[in-house]
């Protein structure tokens, strides 16, 4: 299995001809008239597929490398069909799949979230950044941001590029994301010879009733049976229509040649029927793009798939070649002399069985190798030489540590030199989410988004985020990616790594209770950190809330702790433009927690007054007093520790 003589099921027919009647394409955003336009959008996505069958047989080629199947297409009557039926012919060492399992599991794991700082200096300014910040926590949560993340990661490794698509949901008109298939968007190649395409088609099968359902409200009746009647030229055989209710749907973009031109068009068809036709003023488009590796020329990445395609076929062919000298010769073989006359009746499989023969020469057993040592030991090598090309090491592949590295610290470091290998891809994995959020904001914003209401889930109850809050303008703030978590990954190292910052006085407990976040320290981390959420939440109160208000201290609380992180708070919001109001109500609550402190403390007892006439007691000598001192009290770190908020 090679994979050198597939072929791919044509759009066309197959002297390469459009249908007759189809309109010609091309400019299809010129087109004034909407049925003219919409015939051109179709008939240019049939072109661009039918001159692009080159990168569909590589995407066919990749998805039956990884997917260890040989379906005969993408299209939506043989996806699912094998080309091939003999099993045996099928990958027996699929090393394709495990790489990209790998990386998956390695990269996509991490949930990065965009952090927003504003270009003013004012508090409200900051307020809304942060509002900003809960906001896009708050939009991943519904839309499901982390997974249709990892499907687009292991998409990029395997077809090279992955994508998402971003949009408002007509019904609901709230943000969607999808993921989307590759093959399914179409980029004319001179278009997007430097990576910067300026126009976009996508092809998907959508079911008639839900596509009238949502887009054929303002169609009248004759479009409405037009629709109902058009078939899926290319997708779907004759025997399969009657048991299908789909209808191929194509959706152009063309990107504004200037801020300025007026000329970006958006338009959803079906065969000659435009379902939508809009001006598209954004300079994007709906969709994040991932890409495993950027190719020097094109708009396509190249994935792990093709890069190991010749490892894969080679270890394809000495699999094969192992089994069958197995099977040929597998049960060893009997030499006899002619003339021994051996019964080959008595030669059996039985304990102990009585061979006779008449002749002076006894017969004669081959007990050597089947397969000669070679053929597996490189069989071996390629397998292990496929995740060094990729980079991944033996502790990410086999989920073990290498052969005797036991510290934690030595762990740690090997993690870091692993994950330089990775940096560019994480950096790209880190950009998905930030263009994300780009996206979801400016369409949030183009469609009337102070009308917008976003939920974000809380340890405890539900924080509802409203948009005309925020309503920051693109230049007034920028984005920065905050890691998840730069600890190590593993349990123990993570847990090393904390407990060092701990000793070393840079963390308190709570902090590092935080920090480990293990599961089944769940329960108990929560009661652990109950006294900071309940101080971060009253300052939050003041600094946060669009309406100040001051929750004046009980004896229940932790007094000290909320005395040291409302005079921290103070001092960071007095400076960076806090209203006089906000730093009025801190100055308020440290104050009431502080003396409610000094009315909780013990009070020493004072002695009775001396009684008359007796005599006073020895004075006390000169000088300064020297106070005990404990000499195995700890040394206080120079640096204070950092106290959770």
């Amino acid at each position: 299995m090679d994979y050198r003589d597939m072929k791919v099921l044509p759009d066309h027919k197959p002297d390469g001809t459009r249908p007759m009647g189809e309109a010609t394409p091309g400019f299809w955003w010129t087109e004034e008239d909407e049925t003219a336009r919409a015939g051109r959008v179709s008939s240019t996505g049939r072109e661009l597929a039918m001159q692009q069958q080159a990168r569909k047989q590589l995407n066919l080629q990749h998805a039956r490398l990884y997917g260890n199947y040989d379906i005969r297409s993408f299209d939506a009557a043989t996806y699912n069909q094998n080309l091939v039926l003999m099993y045996d012919e099928r990958i027996a060492l699929n090393v394709v799949a495990a790489v990209t399992d790998t990386l998956t599991s390695k990269i996509a794991k991490s949930k990065p979230k965009p952090s927003f700082q504003t270009n003013g200096a004012s508090w409200a300014m900051q307020q809304k950044a942060r509002n900003l910040d809960k906001f896009m926590r708050g939009v991943f949560y519904e839309t499901k941001a982390y997974v249709a993340a990892p499907k687009c990661f292991q998409a990029a490794c395997i077809f090279g590029t992955g994508a998402i698509k971003v949009f408002i949901d007509p019904n609901t008109k709230r943000l969607k994301l999808e993921h989307t298939f590759i093959d399914e968007i179409y980029v004319d190649d001179v278009d997007g010879k430097y990576g910067a395409p300026r126009q976009m088609l996508q092809k998907k099968l959508v079911q008639k009733d839900v596509l009238l359902a949502t887009l054929g409200k303002g169609l009248d009746e004759q479009q409405r049976q037009r629709i109902i009647n058009y078939g899926t030229p290319g997708e779907a055989s004759t025997a399969m229509k009657p048991l299908s209710n789909m209808v191929e749907v194509w959706e152009a973009w063309h990107l504004p040649s200037s801020k300025t031109a007026g000329d970006g068009w958006h338009s959803i068809v079906v065969g000659d029927v435009e379902l939508v036709g809009e001006k598209w003023t954004h300079d994007f488009f709906p969709f994040v793009f991932l890409r495993f590796s950027n190719r020097v020329l094109g708009f396509w990445g190249q994935g792990v798939a093709e890069r190991l395609s010749g490892i894969q076929v080679e270890m394809n062919r000495l699999i094969r070649s192992v089994s069958e000298q197995l099977r040929r010769k597998g049960r060893g073989r009997i030499y006899a002399p002619y003339g021994s006359k051996i019964v080959p009746a008595q030669l059996t499989n039985g304990v102990a069985d009585i061979v006779t023969y008449s002749g002076g020469v006894p017969p004669t057993i081959d007990n050597s190798n089947a397969v000669a040592p070679e053929e597996f030991n490189q069989i071996e090598r390629l397998w292990q030489f496929a995740f060094q090309v990729i980079g991944i090491s033996e502790l990410s592949a086999a989920a073990k540590k290498p052969s005797g590295l036991d510290a934690a610290v030595a762990l740690r470091e090997f993690n870091d030199i692993e994950s330089e290998r990775f940096a560019d891809l994480q950096g790209r994995w880190d950009q998905l989410f930030l263009d994300l959020a780009e996206i979801c904001i400016e369409l949030v914003s183009a469609n009337g988004g102070r009308g917008y209401k976003q939920k974000l889930p809380n340890k405890r109850y539900i924080v509802e985020l409203d948009w005309k809050d925020i309503d920051l303008q693109r230049d007034d703030f920028i984005m920065q990616m905050f890691p998840a978590s730069s600890l190590p990954g593993t349990p123990a190292a993570r847990y090393q790594r904390v407990k060092e910052m701990m000793q070393d006085g840079f963390i308190d407990k709570a902090v590092a209770q935080r920090l480990l976040d293990f599961p089944d320290i769940e329960a108990e981390e929560n009661l652990g950190t109950a006294a900071i959420d309940d101080v971060s939440c009253v300052i939050g109160y003041i600094l946060d809330d669009a309406e100040p208000h001051l929750e004046l201290p009980d004896e229940f609380q932790n007094l000290e702790l909320l005395v040291q992180q409302g005079t921290a708070a103070l001092l960071y919001a007095k400076h960076h433009g806090a209203e006089e109001k906000r730093l009025d109500m801190l100055r308020e609550l440290i104050k009431a927690a502080s003396q409610a402190k000094v009315a909780l403390e013990p009070q020493a007892p004072v002695p009775p007054p001396p009684a008359a006439g007796a005599p006073e007691g020895p004075p006390m000598p000169g000088g300064p007093m020297v106070p005990n001192v404990d000499i195995n009290m700890p040394v206080q770190p120079a640096v204070p520790p950092i106290v959770a908020s």
